[in-house]
């Protein structure tokens, strides 16, 4: 049935196919009774079952659309009051049996409404976090540029002390667009991870020498362990640059969020087929209800804090989207005022896979 047309026009279009059957079946009936000279009778037959037809089709198609209009005005109701179960009313007339199908398809249109405001509030935290993350860079090079251009241009210490400052925000705000252009094409349909063996060994260590000079920065001591049995059979499969950039993110995350001078460790194992990797530190933590949230974008534990050290806001949820690209899961495990740890896994591949 088309959604567009009205109850009447419904009966309008399905009326005369009854009557036309009905007449038919009239004339087949006359003919064996040997009365087709009553062949008017047919005739008559047909218009008044065409009316008959259109009257209680209209009815019925109305009555249908009603009960689920009412339904679903019901549901909408109970989401507003903060209920997300559409239960059935005993005093109605219908069966239990009758109202099943409408009780269901009422508690689906609960949950697309609660999806869909979800969706939108997600869609307003997000533009709301992304306009206070490049306003804040953007307004600090604007007050840079203004106290130069109203100064003694000649002062070649000040120029270079606010044209520095304002770099470093420049430099900020090209950190945070690389990480949305990176998570777009994380999400886009057309995005496929590239898996290929990698010396696991060797991609640690670059991985943490793109980050040594922030350990320095913030006195924090970082230290890897690999066992022997990887040394000698390091390969992973896994995309190597994704990859790279996942343990940078978690040595990063975890030097900002740091105690002077702390420790930040990253550890590999083998687990059954897998290699484990974990990065873990002695900072200051991370609470059970900020668990649940760290891999949203933009959220943040200590959000001036964070702040004032750099960073996107956008690591750890780059991080998770890596690690599903790689059909794999990301864990953390965090202790107030003690440390916290990450852990995922990547499949092993032995040397003589690799022959």
């Amino acid at each position: 049935m088309n959604p567009e047309l009205t109850p009447k026009e419904v009966a309008q279009k399905t009326s005369p196919i009854i009557a036309a059957l009905s007449a038919i079946a009239s004339i087949v009936l006359l003919h064996a009774l040997d009365s087709i000279h009553l062949w008017a009778l047919a005739i008559l037959v047909g218009l008044v079952m065409e009316y008959v037809s259109a009257l209680l089709i209209e009815w019925s198609v109305n009555k249908f659309v009603y009960k689920r209009v009412q339904l679903l005005s019901d549901a909408i109701l109970k989401v507003k009051k903060g209920s997300s179960d559409v239960t059935q009313d005993p005093s109605t007339e219908s069966t239990k049996e009758d109202q099943t199908d409408l009780i269901q398809w009422a508690n689906q249109q609960v949950e697309s409404i609660q999806k869909m405001h979800a969706k939108d509030n997600f869609r307003k935290e997000f533009i709301g976090n992304l306009a206070h993350e490049l306003k804040t860079p953007l307004f600090n090079i604007q007050g840079f540029v203004l106290t130069l251009l109203g100064s003694d241009l000649e002062n070649k210490e000040l120029n270079r002390k606010f044209l520095s400052k304002a770099a470093k925000n420049i430099s900020r705000m090209a950190e945070l667009l690389d990480d949305l252009d990176t998570i777009a094409r994380l999400e886009s349909a057309s995005f496929e991870m590239r898996l290929e063996p990698i010396n696991i060994s060797t991609l640690v260590r670059e991985a943490l020498e793109s980050v040594e000079s922030k350990t320095q920065q913030n006195d924090i001591s970082l230290s890897l362990s690999i066992p022997s049995e990887i040394q000698t059979e390091p390969m992973v499969l896994c995309g190597g640059s994704q990859m790279r950039q996942v343990i940078a993110n978690l040595v990063g995350n975890s030097i900002h969020y740091g105690k002077p001078k702390g420790q930040t460790q990253v550890v590999l194992s083998i687990v059954e087929s897998q290699i484990q990797v974990v990065v873990k530190d002695d900072g200051i933590g991370i609470s059970a209800e900020d668990q649940e949230r760290i891999f949203e974008r933009f959220y943040r534990v200590d959000r001036s804090r964070s702040r004032n050290s750099g960073g996107s806001g956008l690591g750890l949820a780059i991080v998770k989207h890596i690690m599903e690209a790689h059909g794999q899961d990301i864990h953390v495990e965090s202790t107030l005022g003690e440390g916290t740890s990450f852990t995922f896994h990547l499949q092993r591949l032995p040397a003589e896979g690799l022959s």
